[in-house]
């Protein structure tokens, strides 16, 4: 790693550093907030502060952990290699890769029941946001299997390759048939009880994403150990 190359580490690490402890302050005011906030109210009255609560821990867990790993003590990065950063940061994608999906599924089966009361008319908005975070999951784990995210197009470079786009091909192959069989069954579930089709099109899509990320990061670590 030249001089150039270790000034623009050491800045980038420091806006990590920095903006992980700020997303980690924003976090903990919203949780004081939403909590403050929460006291003494139920049901749909509780929805947005509960929101705020659940994004705020969210944002603490996310911001400390950016901060951790860019923390200033830290000097182990120095000395590490094109090769090093790139095992690193493709370790780090298929670990997201396997970590996403999981969620996805996880909030997919908490949101069954809320897709029911939406489609019956008897949904609120806590239903509509417990239906859109496992479609924003799906999405997010398919933009880091594409390569769309912030971090694989910063580092590009070192996660793009021949052989990650051959892997890329035959992980989104066989998310787009689970996708479209998952479709065409939701379709049919619709035409008769429309309550089901639209649970199997969250499915569907949950599914979809999850396959893309397991099948990329399963597919990417063969290929390691291969190697």
């Amino acid at each position: 790693m030249d001089e150039q190359e270790l000034a623009r580490t050491r800045r980038e690490r420091a806006r990590k550093f920095y903006g992980g402890l700020a997303l980690a302050f924003v976090g903990l005011a919203a949780v004081a907030v939403g909590w403050v906030v929460a006291q003494g109210k139920s049901g749909d009255a509780a929805t947005g502060p509960g929101f705020a609560v659940g994004l705020g821990a969210a944002f603490v867990l996310g911001g400390a952990l950016v901060a951790w790993t860019a923390r200033p003590g830290n000097r182990g990065w120095m000395s590490q290699g094109s090769q090093g950063k790139r095992e690193r940061l493709q370790g780090q994608r298929s670990r997201q890769l396997f970590l996403f999906p999981l969620v996805a599924l996880i909030f997919t089966g908490l949101a069954i029941e809320p897709a029911n009361e939406i489609v019956s008319g008897a949904g609120g908005l806590r239903d509509y946001l417990s239906v859109t975070l496992p479609v924003l999951y799906a999405w997010l784990t398919a933009a880091i299997a594409m390569g769309w995210d912030g971090q694989s197009r910063r580092n590009r470079r070192f996660l793009e390759d021949e052989l990650t786009l051959a892997i890329r091909a035959r992980a989104m192959t066989a998310a787009f048939l689970v996708l479209m069989i998952g479709a065409t069954a939701a379709l049919g579930l619709a035409l008769a009880r429309p309550q089901l089709g639209a649970v199997a099109l969250l499915v569907a899509l949950a599914a979809a994403g999850a396959t893309a990320g397991v099948r990329f990061a399963w597919l990417d670590r063969e290929a390691g150990q291969d190697g």
